[in-house]
């Protein structure tokens, strides 16, 4: 080590020269508690210059801390630097070889300072001594503002700017004390969220707000309290940042966070209860929870309970101390409606109609056992059932819909009170609440339904878990089942919210936030054997072997449970016919012949899902020694008619027969096919078109019924008759020579004899062969006719 020889000063910060290689030159905030002074030399060893600061008055005064020192990028004669001083009127001095000058806006000793150069214009941030408050200028320092968020916790504190800070925006400020963190800005220093060393405890969980679209963008906030509010933000499932707290001004408490059903889609609102100066105050973020403090409004009452319609759409359940209030806002609390009284206690649960924006209904549970409606979009409430004169249930009462209310009309309550369980009440049916689960001792404090029916609730009791049910509607005995698995002994649970088919709940003994994807809510996809398929399995001594069911893997599923049954209701299910399996396939034992059997599958563990829907099969009549027998045309026969009558034996349990006709063995390109809808109701047919002749045909049949068909009799052949000659046509007989005459006697006289033209002779012929022609025609006709 080398003494540099700056003489009897305090230093307080230190610096080499940007250009330290090329000039040497070192530079220094001192004081000798009288005066405060910028030094600097070159060499190292050589003499010092001072430069001194002098406050608002140009008086001197003495330092007791300073910020590093700030070289701009173009650091060069003539030399220009930045320090900020605590002590004195502090704030921070542009610095020259000849002279300084305190520069305006900041009122505030200033610990750290950095800078960036942006084309010329130098930005810069500055963290304050004494306080967890961050400035920054970008504009040389000559104008300076305040951060809007500032980092939590207190000073001094410490900033740093992102190399590319001119482009992302981005640097990190670390505080001490309670609630100090590192944090970060993305926006040049505006807003600051804690993302590590954040020193602040999670006693409680109180509120959570999962993304309407969490399974795309893995967006959750939390609310949570250590002795003081935290509002925690996830971007990806894995990691937190705090995005807003109570130690901020003006904020005194903070109670609820909720996201608009249409946050992502354009626009990522989020909602904010809490207290500001002892007053209810609505906070609102337009930007995904990075400002608050600028959009807050007064409420008229505590907020207990809310329901968020949209982005400024805001329903409000409060207490005055007398009844229990309802109350909207359309414009982010800027106004509100006139409150609808809703009984005498404080609310506990409010929620929407699946379909609010049609029908305006909004169901709400107070804190002594009532539920209460309103189909008027708030403006009235009546209770449930509307002549009730006590409370129906007991305790804070959690409320939900149905997803199907439109076309259901029901409704779910649930209650704290041990023993009490969930509740089923139809609108326009019911005349008082059915109790549909009870689980021991449990103490149900939320409900939610998913898009399709599944209904949970979290059970406040030791090691209650979460109650889940598939078919809350089911008119007779819904099945509840308790879900434990991953839970830590002595959980207890409470708060619920759903996205998709994920869930969120608070395990409040052990301070944990716990989440449940449940992918059992899908039924089993069947494969194998298709649905209605006939003939399914091997006939081996009057029974069916080799039927194996199959079916596709449902994600997160251990276990299955398969049943099959000759009825379509398993109200009777044979204990052979029903088990349990880790696979995706089940081998059946040995069936009926001719039966149809219906089956189903569902996942058991970890939990149920619903059942498949139902197949069936049918099992073949039997094997191919009981198919049908052919009779006629008798195999191998020939001259056999071109319309032959087929003929078979019948065959037990037939309905119909179906015939195949080909002049191929195998029986491909039949010119005769009766199957399905054609198939031949008896157990003979005439053939009502001419074959052939001469020509060998094969044939086969088969028996079959509505649910099943026999195997294919055996192939037979046979071959139609020869066709006959043409009969000959008759011909006209050749004229003789003609005969001698005979010499007249002398003595007698005889008439000329009557000659025939030859012209005449020849028409005579022809006529003669032509009706014989017909006549041989007609015997033809007349005897086809009596073959049909």
């Amino acid at each position: 080590w080398v003494n540099t020889n700056i003489g009897s000063y305090d230093v307080y910060s230190v610096a080499f020269s940007p250009n330290f290689t090329d000039d040497a030159m070192l530079m220094a905030v001192v004081t000798d508690q009288a005066h405060t002074h910028i030094a600097y030399n070159y060499g190292v060893s050589g003499d010092w210059t001072t430069v001194e600061l002098l406050d608002t008055d140009d008086a001197s005064f003495a330092i007791t801390a300073a910020s590093n020192i700030g070289f701009p990028p173009d650091f060069d004669e003539p030399y220009t630097l930045f320090v900020g001083i605590v002590g004195g009127d502090g704030g921070i001095y542009e610095v020259a070889e000849d002279y300084s000058k305190r520069l305006d806006d900041i009122d505030a000793d200033i610990i750290s300072l950095d800078l960036n150069d942006d084309s010329g214009t130098i930005k810069l941030l500055a963290g304050e001594n004494s306080n967890a408050e961050v400035w920054y200028s970008f504009d040389d320092g000559n104008s300076w503002d305040i951060a809007a968020k500032a980092p939590s916790g207190n000073g001094p504190t410490y900033v740093v700017m992102a190399d590319d800070f001119i482009y992302s925006g981005k640097a990190y400020a670390a505080t001490s004390g309670s609630e100090s963190a590192v944090s970060y800005t993305m926006d040049g220093g505006t807003t600051y969220n804690q993302i590590g060393l954040i020193d602040t405890a999670i006693d409680t969980i109180i509120d959570l707000a999962p993304s309407p679209n969490y399974s795309q963008d893995n967006t959750l906030f939390m609310l949570s309290w250590g002795g003081e509010h935290s509002l925690w933000r996830s971007l990806n499932d894995a990691e937190w940042e705090r995005v807003f707290n109570s130690t901020l001004p003006n904020v005194d408490s903070l109670s609820l966070v909720s996201l608009p059903p249409q946050y992502g889609s354009g626009g990522q609102v989020v909602f904010l209860a809490g207290t500001r100066n002892g007053s209810p105050i609505i906070w609102k973020s337009a930007d995904n929870g990075q400002n608050f403090s600028r959009s807050r409004r007064p409420a008229p009452y505590p907020i207990d309970i809310w329901a968020i319609v949209d982005d400024t759409t805001l329903f409000l359940g409060g207490y005055d101390g007398s009844n229990g209030l309802v109350y909207y806002t359309t414009n982010s609390g800027r106004s509100y409606s006139t409150e609808a009284v809703v009984g005498s206690e404080p609310l506990s649960s409010i929620a929407l109609s699946p379909n609010y924006e049609i029908d305006e209904t909004i169901l709400t549970g107070n804190t002594n056992g009532w539920a209460y409606w309103s189909s008027n979009n708030g403006s009235y409430f009546e209770p449930l059932p509307a002549d009730a004169v006590l409370p129906s249930l007991t305790g804070s009462v959690a409320v939900a819909f149905d997803p199907e209310f439109s076309s259901n009309d029901t409704l779910y309550a649930a209650s704290d009170t041990p023993d009490e369980g969930i509740y089923r009440f139809i609108i326009g049916t019911s005349t008082e609440w059915e109790g549909i689960d009870s689980p021991a001792g449990g103490m149900l404090k939320q409900l939610v339904l998913s898009a399709d029916g599944t209904l949970y609730a979290t059970n406040f009791k030791a090691d209650g878990g979460t109650e889940r049910c598939l078919n809350p509607t089911y008119s007779l005995e819904p099945t509840f089942e308790t879900v434990t698995r991953g839970l830590d002994d002595g959980a207890t649970m409470t708060k619920l919210w759903l996205q998709d088919n994920r869930l969120w709940a608070i395990d409040t003994t052990n301070i944990k936030l716990m989440t449940f994807t449940d992918s059992l809510t899908l039924p089993v996809t069947l494969t194998s054997p298709l649905d209605e398929a006939p003939g399914i399995g091997t006939v081996t001594n009057d029974t069916v072997k080799n039927v194996r069911l199959d079916w596709e893997t449902l994600g997160g599923a251990t276990e299955y449970e398969w049943q099959l049954d000759d009825d379509t209701d398993f109200s009777s299910v044979p204990a052979s016919f029903e088990g349990n399996t880790k696979a995706s396939s089940e081998q059946l034992p040995d069936l009926e012949l001719a039966t149809t059997y219906y089956w189903r599958v569902r996942a058991t563990e970890p939990v149920l899902s619903p059942w498949s829907d139902k197949w069936s099969f049918t099992t073949p009549m039997g094997n191919e020694a009981a198919g049908p027998k052919l009779i006629s045309p008798e195999a191998g026969a020939s001259e056999v008619p071109l319309k032959p009558v087929f003929q078979w034996n019948a065959v037990s349990g037939a309905e119909s027969y179906e015939l195949i006709v080909s002049t191929e063995a195998s029986l491909d390109n039949p010119v005769i096919l009766k199957t399905n809808d054609y198939a031949l109701p008896t157990t003979a047919w005439e053939c009502n078109i001419d074959l052939t002749y001469d020509t060998t045909y094969y044939w086969k049949v088969r028996a079959i019924s509505s649910e099943t068909h026999s195997a294919w009799s055996g192939v037979s052949a046979f071959t139609t008759k020869q066709q006959s000659p043409p009969p000959e046509e008759p011909t006209a007989s050749p004229e003789g020579p003609p005969l001698p005459e005979e010499p007249l006697s002398s003595t007698e006289t005889s008439p000329p004899a009557p000659t025939t033209p030859d012209w005449l002779k020849y028409v005579l012929g022809a006529l003669l062969a032509t009706v014989i022609l017909l006549s041989v025609i007609v015997l033809v006709l007349v005897r086809g006719m009596r073959r049909l």
